[in-house]
């Protein structure tokens, strides 16, 4: 059966529902953002994803247990976290 496919938007990554921080988009993190178009949840409902199996950033794809999520904007801040520790890891 194939999977679910709905975009987040406004997204971030984060290590569990509970994380003070923000985290790198790899498998083990989650999601969390604004899904669009899924079948059981309001569209613009924030959620948190279940960790993350693969990423596929040439298709902007993100793979979870049950769904695929197509990564829309991401949020001001994560793109400002992102942005700072990419700066740091080049000096």
């Amino acid at each position: 059966m194939p999977k679910l496919r709905v975009t987040i938007q406004n997204w971030g990554v984060v290590q569990n529902v509970i994380s003070k921080g923000f985290e790198e988009l790899r498998p083990g993190n989650r999601l969390t953002g604004y899904v669009l178009g899924h079948a059981n949840l309001p569209n613009t409902k924030l959620v948190f994803t279940s960790p993350i199996l693969s990423v596929d950033l040439r298709q902007g794809v993100v793979e979870t247990v049950n769904t695929m999520y197509l990564l829309g904007e991401m949020s001001d801040e994560y793109r400002s976290w992102s942005t700072k520790r990419s700066t740091a890891a080049a000096a």
